[in-house]
């Protein structure tokens, strides 16, 4: 069997991870200046013109990514910091390249005069000569600034946005009476107080399921929802810039809405076939959720009238609380027992077995010095076809932690590319996931839905 490529390294510093944005810019500038350099609208043809903006493309694609990975997973808050700066200026520089008059002369060329001999050319033809154009190169004079200026402006909303996604969502304290429900080694696993006795209810992804789903007490449950929603709070004024910028960029290129302009390169081509596609939908689920809501209204009225609520009004809170019930009481299901039937370390291994059954593939774990990884939790994989040859790296990060992003997600650390005369490049993805811990009395146990969450982004990471 062939040997391993090498594994990216981690163990880089704020400055050195700047350093490789800057050279990554400065040679992604110099390749699109020689382009221009070279080739004259004139003699420009796929291979003189298409083909090295696609080596351009997947030079930048094929870094930025590893750079954008320690803004959502490093444990230090400076490299947290470099990451977003480096996304920011790499950003730009990739957005430049679809804003340059010259180099959209050389692609336009190319799109009137090409006689399609291969379907795939073709897709990246019209894929790189819509990106010139939705990035404003037929716009002019002031039209034209301002929408420099607002592709710019989003650029640094994104990356702001995600800085936020790792900033610490704080706790809920509550005394022991007003986390009644909660199971005792759940409740003696939560930080206490260093002043007080209440216990700390960390709002990420494990606790917050954990006190909606069992919690008897119903404004703990609300507290602990609504603090919830409302973790970034900056992130809520930059969510409505972006709104209102991503709708005047569209306008200025001529489509009605920034959903009109996204909606005609997805299978359902326009904001009206959406729209008619969720209201069938409603007519055909509506009747079925009225019912299940009568079945969860009719259990909270129960409790009513056992003194518990005042009210059978259901709230958003309730909704995870009195389904864990119904499962409990009408269907005899407890998923902290049916969680004892799916230790974390094991069923991901069936997982993983199960993918190789599926796709042929060969998946074995990888011994890994701390450089090579961005924190001790993180385990990682080779994957390999079925004639054994080399397809990627699987990284497995699926504990919370300070400054880790907060949901679940899959990152593609490198993606995998082609280009003439070099290597096909291996692909590196990264499961990231925030699913229940060990404790020091019993091994980490995934609920159902974590189950769930964690094939879904292995789906995500194959799909790379």
């Amino acid at each position: 069997m062939a040997t391993l490529p090498d594994l990216p390294t981690f163990n880089l510093s704020p400055s050195t991870l700047l350093d490789i944005a800057t050279d990554l810019v400065n040679q992604v500038r110099q390749d699109a200046n020689d382009l221009v350099n070279h080739v004259s609208p004139q003699n420009a043809t796929f291979e003189n013109t298409l083909r090295p903006l696609a080596d351009i493309d997947n030079e930048l694609k094929g870094k930025v990514q590893y750079l954008a990975l320690f803004q959502a997973v490093s444990p230090s808050s400076e490299m947290r910091n470099a990451s977003s700066v480096a996304v920011n200026m790499v950003d730009k520089a990739y957005l430049g390249i679809f804003q340059t008059p010259t180099l959209f002369a050389l692609v336009n060329a190319v799109y009137k005069n090409y006689v399609d001999t291969k379907s795939e050319d073709q897709k990246l033809l019209n894929m790189i000569h819509s990106m010139f154009m939705e990035n404003g190169l037929e716009l002019e004079g002031d039209k034209r600034g301002r929408f420099l200026r607002i592709s710019n402006r989003l650029i640094e909303l994104r990356v702001a946005f995600m800085e936020n996604l790792s900033s610490d969502p704080g706790y809920v304290w509550k005394d022991h009476y007003e986390l009644k429900g909660l199971a005792t080694e759940s409740l003696q696993a939560l930080p206490m107080h260093s002043s007080t006795s209440q216990r700390g209810i960390k709002l990420k992804k494990p606790d917050i399921t954990m006190v909606l789903t069992r919690c008897h007490i119903a404004e703990t449950r609300k507290e602990v929802f609504l603090r919830s929603q409302n973790i970034f709070p900056d992130n809520l004024e930059i969510f409505n810039e972006a709104v209102i910028l991503r709708d005047e960029s569209a306008r200025l290129l001529g489509f009605s809405s920034f959903a009109a302009q996204k909606s005609r390169h997805k299978m359902i081509k326009s904001p009206h076939d959406v729209d008619q596609l969720l209201n069938e939908l409603y007519n055909h689920l509506q009747p079925l959720a009225q019912k299940e809501l009568g079945t969860l209204q009719r259990l909270k009225k129960r409790d009513g009238e056992d003194g518990d609520h005042s009210s059978c009004s259901l709230y958003l809170w309730d909704f995870d609380y009195y389904q864990d019930r119904l499962l409990r009481e009408k269907y005899d299901t407890n998923h902290e027992l049916i969680a004892e039937y799916f230790p974390t370390e094991n069923t991901i291994r069936g997982m993983l077995k199960a993918f190789e059954t599926i796709f042929s593939l060969s998946i074995a774990p990888i011994e890994v010095t701390k450089e090579q990884i961005w924190h001790s939790d993180v385990r990682v994989f080779s994957v390999r076809d079925e004639q054994s040859a080399f397809l990627g790296f699987l990284y497995l990060d699926i504990y919370p932690r300070e400054g880790k992003y907060n949901h679940a997600a899959n990152f593609n650390i490198y993606p995998s590319y082609s280009s003439v005369g070099k290597q096909k490049q291996p692909v590196a993805t990264a499961l990231v996931c925030n699913v229940s811990q060990p404790s020091s009395e019993k091994p980490a146990l995934l609920q159902h839905r974590e189950l769930i969450t964690i094939f879904h982004e292995l789906g995500h990471s194959k799909r790379n």
